[in-house]
């Protein structure tokens, strides 16, 4: 199961790769995250389900813009490490992707989002897929770091006896960058990776 998910994984990224290299120069600017998620189940839900509050660490994701106002974003939320005081009574991993629309114009160092999407959660019984909606917020606080918070609905369908619907909400570090230059060797232009979203 885990060599499936890796190369999942791995064939996301070749695809956007491969995509991303057809847009103009301006969409170079990727963004890559680490931070921790919350998930939480309603209280009927978390009868089937076993847990209602789980904490996912970490959660890592890769962000893509592909126009002036959207972008790519695709998450892994892994269950939490046992540490005791927040081990998790059931399993919880899910593999995220999703397409955001960028307010750009609202400020320079804070950028609200929407977005849709899907995502294939791996609980006790077996992989389920959601279909997502949300909405976030990344505030820039130098030219490439940034914190993101966001808040998922994950709908599972009614049909699916393996997960319930359920909400959660994330909270990264991230991390902008000229891909370009990264492949090239050539330094930083001086502007920063987070910038392309601050050009509009």
């Amino acid at each position: 199961m885990i060599v499936k998910k890796l190369l999942f994984v791995i064939s996301c990224f070749v695809f956007a790769t491969c995509f991303t290299q057809n847009k103009s120069n301006k969409n170079k600017k990727w963004q890559i995250g680490i931070g921790t998620g919350i998930v939480k189940f309603s209280d009927e839900n978390a009868s089937f389900i076993g847990d209602k509050n789980m904490i996912q660490i970490p959660r890592l994701n890769l962000t893509i813009p592909i126009g002036d106002n959207l972008s790519l974003d695709g998450a892994m939320s892994f269950n939490s490490f046992g540490v005791g005081f927040i081990d998790n009574a059931v399993k919880y991993f899910s593999l995220d992707g999703s397409v955001r629309y960028n307010f750009n114009n609202l400020s320079e160092d804070i950028v609200p989002y929407v977005f849709a999407g899907t995502s294939l959660v791996d609980s006790e019984r077996k992989m389920t897929p959601t279909f997502n909606i949300g909405a976030g917020v990344t505030y820039w606080f130098s030219k490439s770091l940034g914190l993101n918070t966001q808040l998922y609905y994950k709908y599972s369908l009614e049909s699916f006896e393996s997960m319930r619907s359920h909400i959660q909400i994330t909270g990264s570090l991230i991390y902008a960058f000229d891909i370009g230059n990264l492949f090239s060797g050539k330094p930083s232009s001086g502007v920063g990776g987070a910038c392309y979203f601050n050009q509009h």
